[in-house]
């Protein structure tokens, strides 16, 4: 049993994980790490309390109880008041407020006129999340303002109540998200980015794994080691990486749907079915890359490359019907998007299996992509010619 290549190759690939802490630190330490980070990061679900400033030039009741409703939203935290635009512009480039509500000086005589006073805000958009709660701040306020002053003016008029709510909003909505109603931006977001970040670190590995074995001259032993077989070779070096990664997604994945409750769906074998098949999926595909490009540095730029643009191409950072076709089409290259796509119909929505069905043939059709290109890997591995 002892001289059994496959049992001789996952010895091999146990002993280099255990002689490299970089292994350790790159498979346990940094992917719970950036997990914790995350989590905690959205732990309150939405952003909120953005510190915003204020110029009030009109400084009229009107004016004053407009502040006082932006005040009470939980968007927004009003922590400055500013004399005019320039001091509130130099106060947001030195980041004491991330944005600012500017009324004008005639906007207490203008709407009681009926003139249509202007109310500008502006928000610094360099922090995505944060500048998305103050706009959205900003502008149910300037909407709510409008509505009381139209409501004064009709009620100064003589009408009811109810004519004057169905002049304002003829049209009820009657609002209903599926899947996440808390507006959670926790489900939302880390869903996705922590298993892309795992994916990442899967390819990273992987690479470096595969790529040291060529740039040091060591490929000819390890070929040996598995019986002049590429195949158990790669079996017996990866399948250590394979069972720890695998243990690591899942750990993760009880953090998120167990402790943090995030929504779950479906039976919890779906998503540890989908976490296994989505590392062994990363691996074949450094695989594949390597039976194309046998080179260390070429093989782990692309590896990594491909890890980074799944963020955007996959549809984490834009929506899907927001991409360009051709964009749109890379996505499902990357085995993240597939896992994506089963995370959103089986945790989110709670589809059947059945309805998820091609998602999961394609992860697993990523691990038989390998054996087209194997052939060339090996006669690399026999003969290691390191082009620095």
């Amino acid at each position: 049993m002892s001289d059994n290549p496959l049992i001789q190759s996952i010895k091999r690939g146990c002993v280099q994980l255990v002689r490299r802490p970089m292994y350790i630190l790159t498979i346990l330490v940094m992917p719970i790490l950036t997990c914790l980070v995350l989590l905690n990061m959205l732990g309150p679900g939405v952003v909120q309390r953005v510190p915003v400033g204020i110029v009030d030039l009109d400084n009229s009741a009107l004016s004053r109880q407009l502040m006082r409703n932006l005040q009470a939203f939980q968007q927004v935290n009003i922590n400055a008041y500013y004399k005019d635009f320039d001091e509130a512009k130099e106060a947001v480039k030195r980041g004491e407020v991330l944005g600012f509500f500017y009324i004008p000086t005639d906007f207490d005589e203008r709407a009681l006129g009926g003139r249509q006073p202007t109310v500008s805000y502006y928000c610094n958009y360099a922090y995505y999340a944060p500048a998305s709660m103050q706009y959205k701040g900003f502008k149910t306020i300037s909407l709510l303002a409008n509505g009381g002053i139209v409501q004064t003016v009709l009620r100064t008029a003589g009408l009811r109540n109810e004519q004057i709510s169905s002049t304002l909003q003829p049209i009820l909505d009657d609002v209903h998200m599926p899947g996440n109603p808390w507006i959670n931006y926790n489900y939302y977001l880390n869903s996705t980015f922590v298993p892309c970040l795992l994916a990442l670190f899967i390819l990273m590995v992987t690479s470096f794994s595969l790529g040291s074995e060529l740039k040091s001259g060591f490929s000819p032993q390890w070929l040996r080691t598995g019986g002049n077989s590429i195949l158990i070779s790669l079996v017996g070096k990866l399948l250590p990486q394979t069972v720890l990664f695998t243990v690591m997604g899942w750990f993760i994945q009880w953090i998120m749907y167990r402790c943090l409750y995030f929504p779950l769906h479906c039976p919890a074998w779906h998503m540890m079915l989908a976490m296994f098949l989505l590392v062994i999926a990363n691996q074949s595909f450094v695989v594949l890359i390597f039976g194309f490009v046998p080179n260390f540095r070429y093989g782990t730029t692309i590896c990594t490359l491909f890890g980074m643009l799944s963020f955007s191409f996959c549809g984490f950072s834009l929506p899907q019907e927001s991409l360009y076709s051709w964009v749109n089409a890379i996505g499902y290259v990357m085995p993240i998007k597939y896992y994506f796509l089963i995370s959103g119909e089986q945790a989110l929505n709670g589809w059947e299996l059945f309805y998820s069905r091609w998602w999961y043939i394609a992860l697993i059709a990523f691990c038989f992509l390998p054996l087209f290109t194997m052939w060339r890997l090996k006669q690399e591995a026999r003969h290691p010619n390191y082009v620095p």
